[in-house]
């Protein structure tokens, strides 16, 4: 396994969340190319603009010399002017603002991870304690374990549920080794399964032996000890249910949540627990969290009647985790369809269940406790430290039946929504949506940096992994204050782009054609949303808020000062409304993508502007798109 110490160094590369110091990045030299455009900016801007401080305000809409007198004159020669624009001041992306730690939990945006421990598809991946160590580092603040009981003699590469009732990624489980099994002949499957039995069987006696050699002494030849029959103890596991991925072991995980939870953010970290472990198991889970995470873990509330701030929370670990309910009924793991059950009871009263969370598991989860959804009215919504989560279909049908009440409950109390179970290649719901009904914790695979992935990025980068809500979503806003909405008027003009990263599997420039693909990403009020409606990692976006430049060639192409204009939109908010930048090669059948950008509209800045991009990886690249962005917002 890697060090802390590599993976934090590896980590510098990866952009998907950054400390705000990142956030004024330069270039060291402009391409021939690009330089002619600078050049051209330069003596038309000469021309038009009398002083620095008028180009500063009028032009770029920034603060003037007296305000930052660090940004120097940058109308005092072409070099000057070629110095400014290389500064991080000339980035597309403005700063964040200093984020507000006194509003309590509830308030704030968290970015948030979800089946955290697999390294790629829901399938057949593995489990690892490394995949924890880099969202962490990338700025993720809520993290997720899938905890089963740890088996001395068994494979740790499927599992079964401890649940009384089949989820779904149980059936995608069961769908795929179906599938396996018919597509593989019956004497290559019992020499494989042969093969791979003995070599398991010996992999296994070769860790119990050397477990048993470390823990105790050599005994002579002959003699026989009462501790020599007494069980190794089996620690909880952690992978994910139902499928081929191979797991990894729940202590290994909370040494590298420990390792790295606060090193890229000091703000309270979320580990959402998702627990299929038998009640002695859970004390285990217990017993090595007081132990790993000593000093970091919250103990008790103070204030049962309210959610505590931000900044009451500085390098804590909270714990979500389930909560027997008010009404006895256990919950579902998050797999399963959140809708509430009828009783075949005809009394209405069914018996309480024994619970299958241990008390002393329950009792972490201090102020993030969790609860089945069934509706907006149940007691425990009347519980001021609870937690609702609910599948991303699950929140679009609560959105259509019960919008209101979906968005009271957000503005006072935590909600997580996660991905549907079937999004097995690791794909991504569209953010947005659930940002905008006020959802705290949407949780993402961080395992594809698709369309979801970029618009978190958008949203969080620079800001730790919290970000304060807009006004009108908070809990200290009244029900019927009006949320202020705003109405847009964007154009952009394309010129130039230099040392851009070719797409995935292409090792030279020659047939590369890129163009850009710029999207605006708003809902305006009254917008219809399909409940089947896919707004995952596809690029179906209204096409009226999507433009496209004509495609150039190489890795420094010109694109001409190309004009790309979008309607007028009405109604948006800006803190939650993005634009991507995407680059993508020309070519026949799909188009793939080379390098993007995605800016929140309220830190995207006017005048001429130096995109910064990143490769489709999500990894820093030094490549830059030059632009004129031209943004009115009344």
């Amino acid at each position: 396994m890697e060090k802390v110490e590599d993976l934090v160094d590896r980590a510098k590369h990866l952009v998907l969340h950054e400390p705000p110091k990142s956030l004024s990045p330069t270039v060291e030299k402009f391409h021939p190319s690009l330089d002619d455009h600078i050049q051209k900016i330069y003596k038309s801007v000469h021309a038009y603009a009398p002083t620095t401080n008028y180009f500063l305000k009028e032009i770029q809409h920034d603060p003037t010399l007296e305000d930052s007198p660090e940004l120097g004159d940058a109308l005092a020669s072409l070099d000057a002017f070629r110095e400014y624009m290389k500064d991080g001041n000339s980035s597309a992306m403005g700063p964040e603002k200093a984020l507000d730690l006194s509003a309590p939990l509830s308030d704030y945006f968290i970015s948030s991870s979800h089946n955290t421990y697999l390294t790629g598809n829901q399938l057949y991946s593995d489990a690892a304690s490394s995949a924890y160590t880099s969202v962490l580092l990338r700025g993720c603040r809520s993290v997720e374990i899938d905890v089963w009981d740890g088996e001395l003699d068994s494979d740790s590469e499927t599992s079964s549920s401890s649940s009384d009732s089949e989820t779904e990624e149980g059936s995608v489980g069961s769908k795929l080794k179906e599938k396996k099994a018919k597509k593989s002949g019956q004497e290559k499957s019992a020499e494989g399964q042969k093969k791979s039995f003995s070599s398991k069987l010996e992999a296994k006696l070769g860790g119990v032996l050397r477990r048993k050699s470390a823990k105790s002494p050599q005994q002579p030849s002959g003699e026989e000890t009462a501790t020599s029959h007494m069980p190794v103890p089996v620690e909880p596991r952690v992978l994910h249910g139902h499928t081929l991925t191979k797991g990894t072991t729940f202590r290994e995980i909370c040494h590298a949540i420990r390792d790295s939870a606060f090193v890229a953010s000091d703000l309270p970290l979320v580990i959402s627990l998702e627990v299929h472990a038998s009640l002695e198991q859970q004390q285990m889970m217990v017993d090595i969290m007081l132990d790993v995470w000593k000093g970091f873990l919250v103990e008790d509330s103070p204030d049962e009647g309210k959610l505590p701030s931000l900044a009451d929370l500085k390098r804590k670990i909270l714990i979500k985790s389930k909560c027997v309910p008010f009404s006895g009924e256990e919950e579902k793991p998050e797999g399963e369809d959140l809708t509430p059950q009828k009783s075949d009871d005809k009394s209405g009263q069914q018996a309480p269940k024994p619970s299958k969370i241990l008390d002393a598991l329950a009792k972490l989860a201090v102020y993030t406790r969790a609860y089945k959804f069934s509706h907006f009215d149940q007691p425990e919504a009347k519980v001021p430290l609870h937690v609702f989560s609910l599948s991303e279909k699950a929140a679009r049908e609560a959105h259509a039946n019960q919008r209101d009440a979906l968005f009271e409950h957000n503005r006072t109390s935590l909600m997580r929504i996660y991905p549907y179970a079937f999004r097995v290649n690791s794909s991504n719901l569209d953010p947005t949506f659930y940002w905008r009904r006020g959802a705290q914790l949407v949780a993402l695979n961080w395992q594809n940096t698709d369309k979801g992935m970029m618009l978190n990025h958008g949203m969080f980068v620079g800001s730790h992994g919290w970000r304060l809500k807009p006004p009108g979503y908070r809990s200290s806003n009244s029900p019927t204050e009006v949320i202020e909405r705003r109405n847009l008027t964007l154009s952009i003009e394309i010129y130039a782009a230099q040392d851009l990263s070719l797409p995935p599997g292409d090792h030279s420039e020659r047939g590369f054609k890129p163009y850009v693909n710029c999207q605006l990403h708003v809902e305006e009020p009254g917008s219809d949303v399909s409940l089947d409606q896919d707004d995952g990692s596809s690029d179906a976006e209204k096409s009226s808020y999507r433009r496209c430049t004509k495609s150039s060639s190489g890795r420094h192409p010109d694109f001409k000062g190309q004009k790309l204009e979008f309607p007028t939109v009405t109604g948006i908010i800006e803190e939650l409304s993005f634009l991507r930048f995407k680059i993508k090669d020309d070519e026949l059948g799909r188009d793939p993508l080379a390098a993007w950008a995605c800016i929140r509209l309220d830190r995207l800045r006017e005048g001429y502007r130096l995109v910064h991009l990143h490769d489709s990886a999500g990894e820093k690249t030094g490549g830059v798109l030059l632009v004129n962005i031209m943004k009115r917002v009344t």
